[in-house]
């Protein structure tokens, strides 16, 4: 069985995660997202975004409901 865990952290989002995962190393990042493009993304930027374009291991994205 796979371990899962979870963690809170205080700072910015998107560097707490990749922070978090250097420090797991190839582990599979799940994560929801708001699913924002445009303008709604450039005003209030991308977490989700941010993690895949720097994560060096898989990142699933799941958009809730």
């Amino acid at each position: 069985m796979a371990r899962v865990e979870t963690r809170t952290v205080d700072g910015f989002p998107a560097s707490v995660i990749m922070e978090e995962v250097g420090k797991a190393g190839d582990k599979l990042v799940v994560m929801t997202t708001h699913g924002r493009s445009g303008v709604g993304r450039w005003v209030l930027g991308s977490v989700a975004h941010h993690v895949v374009r720097h994560s060096a291991g898989p990142v699933l994205l799941v958009r809730p409901g």
